[in-house]
């Protein structure tokens, strides 16, 4: 199946900033051509084994496990379904009996995949509590909703997107699933029951982008079961998650020609840097260009076409993650020469990163947030952007293909509670800003939001933000929290040569 080109553009997440290191060390290659043995939280009920296992980007043992539910939890008829999960054992001798709760961005991405890297980064919560990873159904071994076509992840379709609606409805045909019983609600329900059978009585979350509606989904429907929120990129149900993305990718793009034009080096470099975005847009806009590249991570020479739409998205990606951001300046320059190596290499380092279950998906956001947007509403929100309203057109075509959950519409009342929340978000996100976390900072209490200067789509781990998650749900003091430390992160250095950012 051909998912769609934007997916990445969706945030959903996406994973940004969490994979800050590890993507710009790829585009930086590109540019330049003990196992923990502790005994299992006493909470944990022993009609769920759970045996060792080791996850990717995770330096300790944890342990894993499947547990099944019903697909129709209303009926409890038919087919069961087992979700993966895997629990990362507190360090302590007698662990505190709320354990942390990881729920991943997407929608589409799995926790025991894309979860292990918040897990290592909050070894701080790990050292007194149980961190809990579980692939939501429909992604990653939990009954996944894929049809995989590798063919539409190509590098040469980076910058020209396509869009092939029968494979689209030729997925929807032969998955082995109902698509209206992959949505939050039910999911969360999930995720309830598995808490039950792990032994804990309340637990924390963690959400990054979808993952954060997903945890306010959980708070609406089991609030006797949580002791905290922590939510990173929040997006809520009024952000109808792909309406907003070409507005906010707009502020995020205007902050870092804004931030180029401050800085000496950056302005020395590429004057007029704005305009000549502007101006590779509309000429890709006029004329497609169709150019030798060579592969970033083979090395190969390759001919890809390069559309105007493909840049936008793109360059939208590269918005997720600041390190990347930093490149843009330098990679619009070059690419205005006929040399698309840095914009290339910078987007496929990115795009390399993001395994989402496009079923899922779809699912989601065909139920949760594409059904409410109208056609006025669309030409609104995209006008005057560099993103345009093409990508979700093309969204909207691919959910009229799918057979999507309709959801009453209490489900898309705003989620309030009383669970002390703390809320964070990137200064820079593109897709979940902070006025986003301000809407849910209204409607939670007690709360703080907390803006991370320079941080882009996800900050858990940047700096000293995953001590003020430990802080936190130690205490759930929300004033006494210290945000120096915080303040003073800014933005990465602009790239000026292929070298690096200047020194």
């Amino acid at each position: 199946m051909q998912p769609s080109p934007y997916l990445p553009a969706l945030g959903l997440l996406c994973r940004g900033a969490l994979f800050r290191a590890v993507l710009l060390r790829s585009a930086l290659l590109v540019l330049a051509g003990a196992a923990s043995s502790c005994s299992p939280s006493t909470q944990r009920s022993a009609e769920l084994a759970l045996t060792p296992c080791r996850l990717d980007g995770l330096g300790v043992e944890a342990r894993c496990g499947h547990y099944g539910v019903w697909e129709n939890r209303r009926t409890r008829e038919g087919r069961r379904l087992d979700l993966k999960l895997a629990v990362v054992p507190a360090l302590a001798a007698s662990p505190q009996r709320d354990p942390l709760f990881v729920l991943v961005g997407g929608p589409g991405q799995a926790a025991t995949e894309a979860g292990p890297q918040i897990a290592e980064a909050l070894r701080d919560v790990q050292r007194r509590r149980d961190i809990v990873l579980v692939d939501q159904r429909g992604t990653g071994s939990s009954h996944p909703l894929d049809c995989k076509d590798d063919s539409a992840e190509a590098f040469d379709k980076r910058f020209a997107p396509e869009l092939d609606l029968a494979s689209t409805r030729a997925c929807a045909e032969k998955l082995d699933a109902d698509p209206t019983l992959y949505t939050t609600d039910i999911a969360m329900d999930d995720l309830d029951e598995l808490r039950s059978a792990l032994g804990y009585e309340r637990i924390n979350l963690w959400g990054g982008s979808y993952g954060t509606r997903a945890a306010l989904v959980y708070l609406r429907q089991h609030p006797a079961q949580v002791r905290s929120l922590v939510l990173d990129g929040v997006a809520p149900f009024a952000i109808e998650l792909p309406l907003f993305v070409a507005r906010d990718s707009q502020r995020a793009l205007d902050r870092l020609y804004q931030d180029c034009e401050k800085d000496i080096e950056c302005t020395r470099a590429f004057p007029g840097a704005r305009a000549q975005l502007q101006q590779l847009l509309a000429q890709l806009e006029q004329s497609p260009a169709a150019l030798q590249v060579t592969h970033p991570r083979s090395g190969v020479p390759q001919t890809i076409r390069i559309e105007r739409e493909g840049l936008a998205a793109a360059l939208t990606n590269l918005l997720y993650v600041p390190a990347l951001a930093s490149l843009i300046p330098l990679g619009v320059e070059r690419a205005s020469r006929g040399d698309w190596t840095s914009l290339a290499g910078a987007t496929e380092a990115f795009s390399s990163t993001v395994d989402i279950s496009v079923g899922m998906f779809l699912s989601v956001a065909c139920a949760e947030d594409m059904s409410r947007i109208t056609d006025a509403e669309a030409a609104e929100q995209t006008r005057g952007t560099f993103l345009g309203p093409g990508w979700l057109s093309r969204l909207r075509q691919q959910c009229e293909a799918w057979h999507a959950a309709q959801l009453p519409s209490s489900f898309f009342e705003p989620v309030r509670g009383t669970a002390p929340s703390l809320l964070l978000s990137g200064e820079l996100d593109p897709v979940t800003p902070p006025s986003w976390g301000e809407q849910v900072a209204e409607a939670i209490s007690p709360s703080r939001h907390v803006v991370v200067p320079g941080g882009g789509h996800g900050v858990s781990t940047l700096g000293c933000v995953p001590k003020l998650i430990a802080e936190f749900l130690d205490s759930l003091d929300l004033k006494a929290l210290k945000l120096e430390c915080v303040e003073r992160l800014q933005r990465p250095p602009f790239f000026i040569s292929l070298e690096g950012p200047s020194p």
